[in-house]
C-alpha cells in the first residue's frame, strides 16, 4: 500500500487549510489592488495640478510680455514691478503643487523641507522694499482666494513683516 502524503485522504484533512490560506491570500490580493488604485488616484490628482499650474504658468508669461500685472490691470508697476507680480502669483501655484505632491506622499521630505524654506522667506517679505512688500502682499491676497484651504493655512502661519 502507498502511503503518500498526496493521497486524497489525507489532503481532505488539510482543505480547511487549503480555503484559509486561499482566502487570505485572496483578500492580499485585494488589499494590494485597493492601494495601488488609490496611489493611481493620487498621481492622477497631482498631474491635474500640475497641468493647471502649467496654463496658468502660460498666462503669467503672456501677461509679463505684455507688461501686464495678473488680475492688476490698474497700476503704476514698472517693468521690473511687472515681473515681480507675476512672478509671485507663478511662484505660490507652484508652491500649492509642490505641497499637493507633499502631501499626497509624493515628494521627498528633504525636496519638500527645501522647497517650504523658500516658502517662508517669501512669505515673510524680509529684505524687500516697501514697495515690493506691498505688491508681495497684495499678490498673496490674491492669490490665497484661488488656492487649496490647507495650503492656506499652512503659509499664513508663516510671520510676515507688515507692509506699511
Amino acid at each position: 500500500m502507498n502511503k503518500s502524503i498526496f493521497s486524497i485522504n489525507s489532503l481532505s484533512k488539510y482543505s480547511e487549510l487549503f480555503q484559509i490560506v486561499g482566502v487570505i491570500g485572496l483578500i492580499a490580493s485585494l488589499i494590494f489592488v485597493g492601494l495601488e488604485l488609490r496611489q493611481s488616484q493620487q498621481i492622477a490628482l497631482v498631474e491635474q495640478q500640475v497641468e493647471r499650474t502649467k496654463i496658468f504658468t502660460d498666462l503669467y508669461n503672456t501677461a509679463t510680455i505684455k507688461n501686464l500685472a495678473f488680475l492688476y490691470p490698474e497700476n503704476d508697476y514698472s517693468e521690473q514691478e511687472v515681473f515681480t507680480h507675476n512672478i509671485q502669483h507663478m511662484f505660490w501655484n507652484l508652491s500649492e503643487t509642490d505641497y499637493l505632491k507633499y502631501r499626497l506622499g509624493l515628494m521627498d521630505e528633504s525636496i519638500w523641507q527645501s522647497r517650504y524654506s523658500i516658502m517662508k522667506r517669501v512669505k515673510s517679505r524680509e529684505g524687500q522694499t516697501n514697495r515690493y512688500c506691498i505688491i508681495m502682499e497684495r499678490v498673496w491676497e490674491a492669490k490665497k482666494r484661488q488656492l487649496d484651504a490647507e495650503f492656506i493655512k499652512l503659509i499664513e502661519a508663516i510671520p510676515s513683516r507688515d507692509c506699511t
